[in-house]
């Protein structure tokens, strides 16, 4: 038997701070509700998976019935089939159950299994050994009493497979499956994801990784920035700001960050922080999670979306919530200037990387933030409200750096991570070629603390980037988000381990997204951060 799961220590709430509702800002988030677009999908083929273990799953897929042939097949107890939809959808699944027999003198009794990857369909979801809830778990048993009849899913679901075992019907009668569809929807329409740009590149892989790139970003785009369709569905802070760059040079939906970044300012605690997510449904309330460095993040973010959508009148309004969500991210700093991160038992992420120590990552984070609020500050003709932070931290930053390994340093063990040479870089602090070279040095260095999640890797792609290697950067594009492309992805996951296809952050990949907001930055950085370069490459 499998040991069980722990839930992180990090995961573990002691106590709870008031939330002290602002109506205002609440009112102005649910005025903005965008209509969800609606269109419908077919599936493509009825498939069954075979052994391959050439392939990252260990399985390929082979055709055993046309969609046209599935509508006269007739299915009865302990028969099943799997449908292929082609490419990832998030909806609504619906179908007409037809019937062939003497009457019907009982009910289909069903289970639906909805896959994002194959693992899903083609294996037992149950049990899942996780410290998340299996409720999550995509399958459904559904009694259809009276045949024929259209059967409509109430529930929403992310998937490109869908198994369907029929658990039993009677031996009176059969069923058969006819018009299956899905209703796919997003606030983002067909037309609006049509007229996106082409990457303007003669370079197949990198459109390939755009491609998916966006349509990653459009299944995660519905009432609010969801950070997965399957799971978790909700808001959550650190994820918003990197859907958000990567829409302002794709879809454009302004008002979408605009109303989500109102139900954040709408739930600050009573020490002026903000919740790491929060609840659009039953009504707007916050999660009890919390993350330092996703509070810290909240004032980048409003100015991001100040400077791509002109609007210096939100820039102005969430003034005071975006000097409440540092409080708590500056109490770590000490006397010196330096983040530390055993100032509080607050939640440090950063990543999902195993042991991964976060003094120098969160001081280079904290950093950045400093100097993003203060170029607001100048957009909103406001004096800068962290300039002496900045100096302090500024020459604190090279506390981390060890001479002899030509590399930046974290805690009492000097532990060497991309993520605190991501961060650091990206406080714009070092000379470029220190920063370079340090994060090149954490990358050839087997024992340093790797990333686990695309949203450690955007920082280290993004680090790469602004430091003078572009070349690097885009390499590690290919490497990874083209190594899920390649591992068969059509939206980006939650995480990704090139020698692992079964990690996990939970304990159990079957509880994993894989189609995950935080991975959808490729296009942000091939777009925007790494455009000039490539321009210059293709002529």
């Amino acid at each position: 038997m499998a040991t069980a799961v722990e839930v992180p220590g990090n995961q573990k709430v002691e106590k709870l701070l008031k939330t002290n509702l602002n109506e205002h800002f609440a009112f102005k988030a649910g005025s903005l509700i965008p209509t969800l677009q609606k269109w419908i999908k077919h599936p493509v083929s009825a498939i069954k998976f075979e052994p391959d273990h050439s392939s990252f799953f260990k399985c390929s897929s082979a055709q055993v019935h046309t969609i046209e042939e599935l509508s006269s097949i007739s299915y009865g107890k302990g028969d099943q089939f799997i449908l292929e939809f082609g490419t990832h959808q998030v909806g609504y699944l619906s179908f007409y159950l037809g019937v062939d027999g003497v009457n019907v003198d009982a009910p289909a009794r069903l289970r639906l299994t909805f896959g994002e990857i194959p693992y899903d369909v083609n294996e037992e979801l149950h049990p899942c050994n996780t410290w998340i809830s299996t409720s999550w778990l995509p399958d459904e048993v559904i009694n259809v009493d009276w045949l024929p009849t259209k059967v409509e899913m109430p529930r929403r679901y992310s998937f490109r497979y869908v198994k369907i075992e029929i658990i039993d019907t009677s031996p009176k009668y059969k069923i058969r499956f006819q018009d299956v569809k899905v209703t796919a929807v997003s606030s983002v329409s067909p037309a609006i994801a049509d007229a996106v740009p082409s990457l303007g590149i003669n370079d197949e892989e990198l459109q390939n990784i755009d491609r998916v790139s966006q349509l990653t970003l459009r299944n995660c785009m519905h009432t609010v920035f969801e950070d997965g369709p399957r799971r978790d569905r909700r808001l959550w802070l650190g994820d918003l700001r990197l859907q958000a760059l990567t829409n302002y040079c794709t879809f454009k939906h302004y008002d979408l960050v605009k109303r989500c970044l109102y139900m954040f300012a709408a739930l600050p605690r009573e020490d002026g922080s903000l919740p790491a997510c929060v609840f659009e449904k039953p009504k707007l309330a916050p999660a009890s999670d919390y993350i330092i460095d996703y509070d810290a993040l909240f004032g980048p973010t409003v100015y991001d979306y100040v400077v791509a959508s002109k609007d210096l009148e939100t820039g102005v309004e969430l003034w005071p919530t975006i000097l409440g969500s540092m409080r708590a991210a500056l109490a770590h700093i000490n006397p010196e200037g330096r983040f530390v991160s055993a100032a509080s038992s607050a939640w440090k992420f950063l990543d999902w990387s195993e042991g991964l120590d976060t003094d120098a990552g969160m001081h280079g984070l904290v950093l950045f933030c400093c100097k993003q609020i203060n170029n607001l500050a100048a957009l909103l003709s406001k004096p800068p409200p962290f300039g002496d932070t900045v100096a302090r931290m500024s020459v604190a930053v090279m506390q981390f750096y060890d001479e002899s390994q030509k590399v930046f340093v974290s805690g009492p063990d000097k532990q060497i991570s991309w993520s605190s040479q991501a961060w650091l870089a990206l406080s714009d602090s070092i000379n470029p070629e220190i920063s370079l070279q340090a994060i090149k040095n954490a990358m050839s260095d087997p024992k340093a603390v790797k990333p686990l999640t695309p949203y450690a890797y955007h920082h280290v792609a993004e680090a790469l980037a602004r430091s003078g290697g572009e070349l690097e950067s885009l390499k590690l594009i290919r490497s990874y988000w083209g190594g899920m492309v390649r591992a068969g992805a059509d939206t980006f996951w939650e995480c990704f381990d090139e020698g692992d296809g079964r990690k996990s952050p939970y304990g159990d990949c079957h509880n994993n997204s894989y189609c995950h907001a935080w991975s959808c930055t490729p296009s942000y950085l091939l777009r925007v951060v790494l455009k000039e370069y490539l321009e210059v490459q293709q002529k």
